[in-house]
């Protein structure tokens, strides 16, 4: 199945669930403990319709309760300052969802981490309908493109050369954000790797659901990713501008799961050898695992993907536990996996990464580590970004 995209008419909100989950059922069967192994490569292309997929995508034309349907366009990365070599990481996030039954809105959320200050600005806002602009057009020098813009944020897609270009600014929450602006200017180019799905049809469930009918989309997500994109441009905190080069993850997820509980942790980890790894382990709204919907992709150095899916992806193991002295919330910060393609043990570079940026939202950990050999006392491998959903109150 392919989603049918309209990009003339594009809306865009976060994930927000705020009512208490009474009774939530796992929604995939006990029967995906395994490898798969297909012929299909992988290839995000093979699924979906590029161009138009790498876009935001009309509610209607995936389901048909639009009060089921959430998107997100989705960064993380870490650049490095070009004069001084200090790393930083970055995450931008556009979400689209219903606000308010019928009301379709847009919520950005943005951040830096300053791994030198172990500071980590950020802010979030939301933007209603007739507060953003979704358009396409044609530049003369670069081509077709297609575009967010709000009173804060420009998102441009530019088709021809595959490339993003995000400008935003803002200041940081008052709730602890240590009374920073920040901004991004980055350009982020697909000119190596892939578009990567996590399932061979692009689909995944959502872990623990209620209330969600008898939609084909119910419940599920379309979701690729590109692991690996070349990016340049600048960051400023507090007006002082940095002049940055690095690598993004790109995530695209959308589908009808606005009533399945948000709890999950997820690790995208990049390995200096050129191999990635995407691992996702759903929660129920207790926090206990969800078994069944947990997934592992691999992706080799020549670009080859393979699978596991269910007990048989990883076993997970929290070794260190942190609570926030800003708002109290206790966080697994420190893991060990093992997985059918190594043992990696996972460090945050600081601890105080948490995206609390507005009451009554779904607040979360998100930010960058290192990604060890083995356990702590090994050689740091690669670099990742880890988000721990559900550890708040919902």
């Amino acid at each position: 199945m392919k989603p049918h995209t309209n990009q003339s008419d594009l809306w865009l909100m976060l994930l927000i669930v705020s009512c208490l989950i009474a009774i939530l059922v796992p929604a995939v069967s006990a029967d995906e403990n395994s490898s798969l192994n297909t012929n299909n490569s992988g290839s995000a292309g093979d699924v979906f319709e590029f161009p138009e997929d790498h876009v935001l995508h009309q509610p209607e034309d995936i389901v048909d309760n639009i009060e089921l349907f959430v998107e997100w366009l989705y960064w993380t990365g870490e650049l490095e300052d070009i004069a001084t070599g200090d790393l930083y990481g970055f995450q931008y996030t556009l979400f689209k969802q219903n606000l308010q039954p019928e009301l379709i809105g847009y919520v950005n959320h943005a951040a830096i981490s300053d791994i030198r200050n172990s500071q980590h600005p950020r802010y979030r806002y939301a933007s209603l309908p007739e507060q953003a602009n979704i358009t396409n057009g044609t530049d003369a020098n670069a081509g077709a493109y297609w575009r967010y813009e709000d009173n804060q944020t420009i998102l441009t897609y530019w088709q021809d050369l595959d490339a993003w270009n995000i400008a935003t600014f803002g200041n940081v929450s008052d709730d602890g954000g240590h009374g920073h602006n920040i901004s991004l200017n980055l350009t982020i180019i697909n000119d190596n790797a892939d578009y990567y799905v996590h399932r061979p049809d692009g689909l995944s469930d959502q872990g623990a659901c209620q209330d969600l009918g008898s939609e084909p989309m119910a419940g599920r997500s379309y979701y690729y990713s590109h692991p690996s994109m070349t990016t340049t441009g600048t960051i400023a905190i507090d007006g002082r501008s940095i002049d940055v080069q690095g690598s993004t993850w790109f995530d695209h997820q959308w589908g009808g799961f606005a009533k399945c509980y948000p709890a999950w942790d997820w690790f995208s980890l990049r390995l200096d050898d050129g191999r990635f790894v995407m691992l996702y382990n759903l929660k129920d709204p207790s926090l206990n695992d969800i078994p069944n919907q947990r997934g592992l992709s691999y992706i080799d150095r020549n670009g080859n993907v393979e699978w596991w899916y269910g007990k048989d992806a990883a076993n997970l193991t929290a070794t260190r536990w942190w609570k926030s002295d800003l708002f109290g919330f206790r966080y697994p910060l420190d893991w060990s996996l093992v997985t059918p393609v190594g043992k990696f043990a996972l460090q945050p570079y600081f601890d105080e990464q948490t995206m609390n940026v507005a009451p009554g939202e779904v607040k979360y950990w998100e930010g960058i580590m290192r990604v060890r050999e083995g356990d702590l006392s090994g050689k740091q491998i690669g670099i990742g970004y880890m988000e721990l959903a559900g550890y708040a109150p919902i």
